[in-house]
């Protein structure tokens, strides 16, 4: 049914990106904590995240390498490819459920709320075609917008990912041994720890000015009182980051500790 599903999605004449579960990538979408047996389902633009099907499992997962922490870095989102556009339709984005594992209750409507009254902002253009990838959804499947939050949150504390295939690079990334290379010494641990969070820093703050925007303004206002303290804390650049937004319109207003349009 998933699978099939997930084929019928697919031949909808809709702008998937408008809804973040862009189709483009699929050939090239691993990363070191994406299980070697997934199949791709559609990923939401921001660096490394992507969601997934697994051999024999209806259910929907999402693959963050941000998340950085093992056990988490592969977590369900839907119990089959249904309830998972759903959810979608609920939240009308893909990208908070990909945020939601972090998110506690107030956070996530929170957030949506916020969501909401951005999009009411954003260009025509971008409105009318989530719009219309929503309602084409809807009426493929004959869905209706289901809340996400609390049947998300217990399949994910439920979830055992000791039954998860792993590449070679995921038990090296984490300085893990490789069960199958089990004579191997993990020798190194310092330098793997480097290399975790090497990466960490790599994947936290996306290449896309506009999702980087939302990043970092999120940051700013939620763990980061400058922004000079937010780029301490990433170990990011601050002269790069400001002019690849300044390259968007967006400027940082000290006093309000956000980027805003100029």
């Amino acid at each position: 049914m998933t699978r099939d599903d997930l084929r019928r999605f697919r031949t909808l004449d809709i702008d998937f990106d408008s809804i973040g579960l862009l189709q483009d990538g699929g050939e090239d979408f691993a990363y070191f904590c994406t299980p070697t047996d997934a199949e791709f389902v559609g990923r939401i633009g921001c660096d490394g995240v992507h969601f997934i099907l697994l051999p024999g499992d209806e259910r929907v997962f999402c693959v963050d390498p941000a998340m950085g922490e093992e056990g988490k870095f592969v977590l369900p989102v839907g119990s089959d490819f249904r309830e998972f556009l759903s959810f979608v339709l609920f939240c009308q984005d893909a990208n908070p459920l990909a945020e939601l594992w972090w998110k506690d209750e107030g956070r996530f409507y929170g957030d949506l709320k916020e969501g909401e009254a951005e999009f009411q902002s954003a260009d025509e253009g971008f409105q009318r075609d989530c719009e219309t990838a929503l309602a084409a959804i809807a009426k493929e499947f004959g869905l209706s917008p289901a809340d996400p939050f609390h049947k998300v949150k217990a399949m994910q504390a439920a979830f055992d990912p000791s039954g998860l295939n792993w590449s070679d690079e995921y038990y090296d990334v984490l300085g893990l041994e490789n069960p199958r290379r089990p004579d191997e010494a993990i020798i190194y641990q310092a330098e793997h720890t480097a290399t975790v969070f090497a990466f960490r820093r790599e994947t936290m703050l996306p290449q896309d000015p506009y999702i980087l925007l939302s990043v970092v303004n999120t940051k700013l206002r939620d763990e980061y009182p400058s922004l000079s303290a937010l780029c301490d804390g990433l170990d990011a650049d601050q002269r790069e980051l400001t002019e690849k937004l300044a390259g968007a319109g967006y400027a940082y207003d000290p006093a309000a500790n956000q980027f805003k349009p100029v």
